[in-house]
């Protein structure tokens, strides 16, 4: 009888334990993800394309300017700066924009890319620089994180390297 009582007991408490170990995830997930929040840790500029410094409005489109993003101190990568055309559904076939990346008024490069019909498609595109400070780009897709025209959903992705002789002043 005792054994009987032990075995019945020692079955309850470990289908107990499974219960607790299935239902502990989730009750912890809040803990963690508020932890985590709590932290201050944030997706790099590298790959979010920094912070945006402005927005130039078109006849049915935008085009959005990201501040310049600097390479951390171990990170091989080109300083950059991203443009962000949206929406691409708005944008003609042919797009060929002077635009002002530092702000001061003068236009710094010429975008220039081929809207293909199939979103899927993969992308290329011309930059033009117009002073010294940005690297001109012929013919370029998605082959590198500072250098790129690419589609992403419903924008084109535009990064355009900063000159290296520019850099070091």
């Amino acid at each position: 009888m005792r054994t009987r009582v032990l075995s019945i007991l020692a079955y309850t408490g470990a289908a107990l334990m499974l219960v607790v170990a299935a239902c502990v995830p989730f009750k912890l997930m809040g803990i963690f993800s508020n932890g985590v929040a709590h932290a201050g840790l944030h997706i790099d500029a590298k790959f979010t394309g920094g912070t945006i410094a402005r927005t130039i409005e078109r006849s049915g489109y935008k085009i959005v300017v990201y501040q310049l993003v600097e390479p951390r101190l171990l990170d091989r990568s080109e300083p950059f700066v991203q443009l962000v055309f949206e929406p691409a559904d708005s944008l003609p076939r042919r797009v060929s924009q002077e635009i002002d990346l530092d702000g001061d008024g003068q236009p710094d490069v010429r975008v220039s890319f081929n809207l293909p019909s199939d979103p899927n498609a993969p992308m290329r595109g011309d930059v033009t620089a117009l002073n010294g400070k940005y690297v001109s780009l012929t013919h370029v897709g998605g082959e590198s994180f500072s250098r790129m025209v690419v589609r992403t959903g419903n924008q084109i992705v535009v990064r355009v390297p900063l000159n290296k002789e520019w850099a070091r002043r």
